[in-house]
C-alpha cells in the first residue's frame, strides 16, 4: 500500500501522523510576525526569550545600574529620615530631663528660702547649711545630685556702702594687685556716686568710658546688681569671675571681715573673729544633676532680716554651675528636701 504524501496547504508542505496535522512549529519551523524578531536559537548564552520586541543587549545592559542608582538614593533619603527622627527623639528627651531638672532645682530652692524665712520668724531650728558660700550635697532618688550653696550677705563687700579706702583693702585681700585694686575702688566710687569728677588715682567718669571705646558710662547712682562691676572700665573677665562671689548690694551695713572674704579661719594670735553678720539677706544656689551631667540650677536672694521683704524672696534668677567639689549636706537638710520630693 502506498504511503500518503505530504499534504500542501497555503503553499508550504505538512507532516500528517496518526492524530492528523501538526503545524509547522512542531515540525521545527518557528512562526514569525511584523515587528518581532526571533529570540536565539536553544543553546544560545542569552537564553531563550531574553529580549523582547525591539530590544538590544545594550539596552538592557542600562537598566540595571539606573536601577542600583534609584535604590541607593531610597536607601540614602530612608537613612536621612531615620537620623533626623533619631536626633529629634534625643532632643526632646533631653529637653524633657532639663525641665525635670530645672522644677526640682526651683523647688529646691524654694523649700530652702521658705525655711530661712520660717527659722527667723518663729525661731525654728535651723537647715544646718553652712552660710559662707561652701557647697554641701544631697543624693535624690533616681541617682539626681542637688549641690547647695548659701552665702550670707552680710558677709560681703558691699558696693554701694563701703567706702574707698576699706574697697582697695577688701580687693588687696582679694590677691587683687595693689595697682588694680587702687583703680577699680575709684572707678567703683564713680560709678555710684552723683558728680561728674573722676576720683584721684584712676576714676573713671564718661569721658574715660568713651576713651575707652564705652558706649555707656557710670550710673551716677548706687549698683543694682553685683554683676555690674563687669561694666568698669578697667575690669576684667578673670577679675569679675574672682571677685563676683565675695561682693554684693544687699549689705547695707557695709561691714565686712577680710578674713571671711578669703573664706579661710583667722589664724592662732590673729585678729579675732568678726562679730556674726545679722543674716538680713541670703544668697542661695541651687543646682542639680543626673548621672548624664545634664544640670539645672536656680538662685535666689532671700530677705530674712527682722522686717523680711514681701515673702521674703527678692531675686530669682540663673544660678551659675558650681566650681567647688562639695562636701556631704546635713542630715536634716537632705531629709527635708527628700520628705518634700517624696512625702508619702
Amino acid at each position: 500500500m502506498r504511503r500518503p504524501g505530504p499534504i500542501v496547504r497555503d503553499g508550504r508542505p505538512s507532516v500528517r501522523d496518526s492524530e492528523g496535522v501538526i503545524p509547522p512549529v512542531a515540525a521545527g519551523r518557528r512562526p514569525t510576525s511584523p515587528g518581532l524578531r526571533p529570540g536565539p536559537a536553544k543553546g544560545s548564552p542569552f537564553g531563550p526569550g531574553r529580549f523582547s520586541a525591539g530590544e538590544s543587549p545594550g539596552e538592557a545592559g542600562f537598566v540595571l545600574p539606573a536601577v542600583l542608582a534609584i535604590l541607593v538614593v531610597l536607601s540614602a533619603a530612608a537613612a536621612t529620615a531615620a537620623l533626623r527622627l533619631q536626633t529629634r527623639t534625643t532632643l526632646a528627651t533631653t529637653r524633657g530631663d532639663e525641665v525635670r531638672l530645672q522644677g526640682l532645682a526651683d523647688g529646691i530652692a524654694r523649700l530652702l528660702a521658705v525655711g530661712f524665712v520660717v527659722e527667723r520668724t518663729y525661731r525654728t531650728p535651723g537647715l544646718d547649711l553652712p552660710e559662707d558660700g561652701s557647697p554641701v550635697a544631697c543624693p535624690l532618688p533616681g541617682g539626681l545630685t542637688a549641690r547647695i550653696a548659701v552665702r550670707d550677705q552680710g558677709r560681703l563687700l558691699d558696693l554701694n556702702t563701703t567706702p574707698r579706702p576699706a574697697l582697695e583693702e577688701a580687693l588687696r585681700a582679694l590677691a587683687v594687685p595693689d595697682g588694680d585694686a587702687q583703680t577699680l575702688a575709684a572707678e567703683i566710687v564713680d560709678f555710684r556716686d552723683p558728680d561728674d569728677t573722676p576720683e584721684p588715682g584712676g576714676g573713671a567718669e564718661a569721658p574715660q568710658y568713651r576713651a575707652r571705646g564705652l558706649a555707656d558710662g557710670p550710673r551716677n547712682g548706687p549698683f543694682v546688681s553685683a554683676d555690674e562691676i563687669e561694666q568698669l572700665p578697667s575690669m576684667t573677665p578673670a577679675l569679675a569671675a574672682r571677685l563676683r562671689p565675695s561682693v554684693t548690694v544687699f549689705n547695707p551695713g557695709g561691714q565686712f571681715d577680710t578674713t571671711r572674704l578669703r573664706r579661710s579661719a583667722p589664724t592662732p594670735g590673729g585678729p579675732p573673729p568678726a562679730r556674726p553678720a545679722p543674716r538680713l539677706f541670703l544668697r542661695i544656689e541651687v543646682s542639680v544633676t543626673d548621672a548624664r551631667g545634664t544640670r539645672a540650677g536656680r538662685s535666689a536672694l532671700v530677705s530674712t532680716g527682722p522686717a523680711p521683704i514681701g515673702t521674703g524672696l527678692v531675686a530669682w534668677g540663673p544660678s551659675a554651675p558650681p566650681t567647688e567639689a562639695p562636701a556631704s549636706a546635713p542630715a536634716r537638710t537632705c531629709t527635708r528636701i527628700m520628705t518634700a520630693l517624696d512625702p508619702r
